[in-house]
């Protein structure tokens, strides 16, 4: 199920081998927590491919940001990986601030980024 903590929710969807992240609200510092914890699960569990849809999400602090960053050297190191689905125009302005999407690919669907290579 999904985890709410101060406005932000994550609903986990399986396909196959990829975990969807379908989150929305805004990852401030307690969504950060929530997904740090759903990570934690994930990771533990040895899913290495997650998709990240941001398409409901408004706002990401540098807390949330650190996140997934943290799930991309968890995936990456061991054959996995992180991609971003449909960010909103300023969260997606922030991953382009930070160059975070030089590292973290960005896809306009879900499907799209479980098909890319």
């Amino acid at each position: 199920m999904g985890k709410d903590a101060s406005g932000a929710t994550i609903r986990q969807e399986e396909r196959g081998d990829v975990v969807i992240l379908h989150m929305s609200g805004q990852m401030r510092e307690m969504g950060a927590d929530a997904l740090r914890d759903e990570l934690d699960k994930l990771l533990e569990e040895g899913h290495y491919r997650l998709v990240f849809d941001l398409s409901d999400i408004s706002f990401i602090s540098s807390v949330g940001l650190g996140q997934l960053m943290r799930a991309f050297r968890a995936a990456t190191g061991n054959d996995g990986f992180v991609r971003i689905v449909n960010p909103q125009p300023l969260v997606e302005e922030v991953f382009r601030f930070t160059k975070l999407h030089t590292l973290i690919r960005i896809f306009p669907t879900v499907e799209d980024a479980i098909a890319a290579d």
